[in-house]
């Protein structure tokens, strides 16, 4: 009745051994499972936080070429918003300095043109009152020629002895003709002053006429010409970088997980099949101890 026992025993030891082999192997197999998922999550980790930091160096670098393809555009504009600058300058600065030129040259002729006005006038002026002069000087040898001939006619009559009305008569007839050429003569002087000082005031309205046409083709002054309009410095656009990366954008680095020893699985294992086995011990016990029926009887 023992022998059941003793076999049950050696089965139990034996499914013991094995059970505790393969939960040790099992444990074995997590442990190093959960090794691989560490590794696996650190990996991951660093690997992510290396692609956000390569990610950030290359918007960097982007921004970076845009701002120069940005400064080079707008050094561009720039010069040649100047260059433009300079050319409508030189343009303004040559058409204010033909202006200039022809206006001081309008200046010159009108002055010359109205100092050749007033010698001309001058001139008018002098000949027509020499001319008067000259009416003036043959009016008086004619007025003298005129009483030169009355006495004349006034000693012919007195020559040829003749008196009374007859004497008379020849006087008076010599008298007229006196009278009538001196009248004669001052009227014509007189028209001939009237039409010399006409003359006079004609030759001031002919000047009046000619500094009016000289002044009508005077040029007007061009004064300044616009400056032209300076060139305003090309905006260029503004970047911002990316902010530098903190520890905590990166999460936190992975926890490798709990493991358990193979030896404390397989322990465990042992602990459960020696309680089994000491019940199969204590019953090997109560047999040996025990009195037989044999005995009792």
């Amino acid at each position: 009745m023992v022998l059941p026992y003793i076999i049950a025993a050696g089965v139990g030891l034996y499914g013991a051994k094995k059970q505790s082999d393969a939960a040790k192997s099992a444990q074995n197999t997590r442990n190093e499972a959960t090794q691989a998922q560490y590794r696996y999550d650190t990996e991951a980790w660093q690997m992510q936080k290396d692609a956000a930091i390569a990610k950030r160096d290359y918007a960097v670098k982007e921004i970076e070429m845009k701002a120069e393809a940005e400064g080079r555009l707008a050094a561009y504009k720039d010069a040649t918003a100047a260059r433009q600058y300079n050319y409508n300058l030189q343009i303004r600065n040559s058409q204010q300095d033909a202006n200039d030129r022809m206006f001081q040259k309008s200046e010159d002729i009108y002055l010359h043109q109205t100092s050749l006005n007033s010698m001309n006038e001058k001139a008018a002026r002098m000949d027509e009152r020499r001319q008067l002069k000259e009416i003036e000087a043959e009016n008086r040898y004619e007025k003298n020629e005129v009483f030169l001939d009355a006495l004349l006619a006034e000693g012919a009559i007195r020559a040829r002895g003749v008196t009374g009305r007859s004497a008379d008569k020849a006087r008076s007839v010599s008298t007229l003709k006196a009278g009538v050429a001196l009248t004669q003569l001052s009227s014509s002087l007189e028209n001939a002053t009237v039409a010399s000082n006409s003359a006079i005031r004609a030759i001031g309205r002919e000047r009046s006429i000619a500094d009016l046409n000289a002044y009508a083709s005077k040029m007007l002054d061009p004064g300044e010409l616009p400056m032209p309009i300076a060139p305003l410095a090309t905006p260029q656009a503004q970047f911002m970088y990316p902010r530098v990366f903190q520890d905590y954008d990166f999460g936190p680095q992975p926890i490798q997980g709990a493991m358990i020893s193979p030896s404390a699985a397989a322990a465990q294992v042992w602990g459960t099949s020696i309680m089994s086995l000491a019940g199969t011990a204590s019953n090997i016990c109560l047999l040996y101890t025990s009195p037989s029926p044999r005995d009792r009887g």
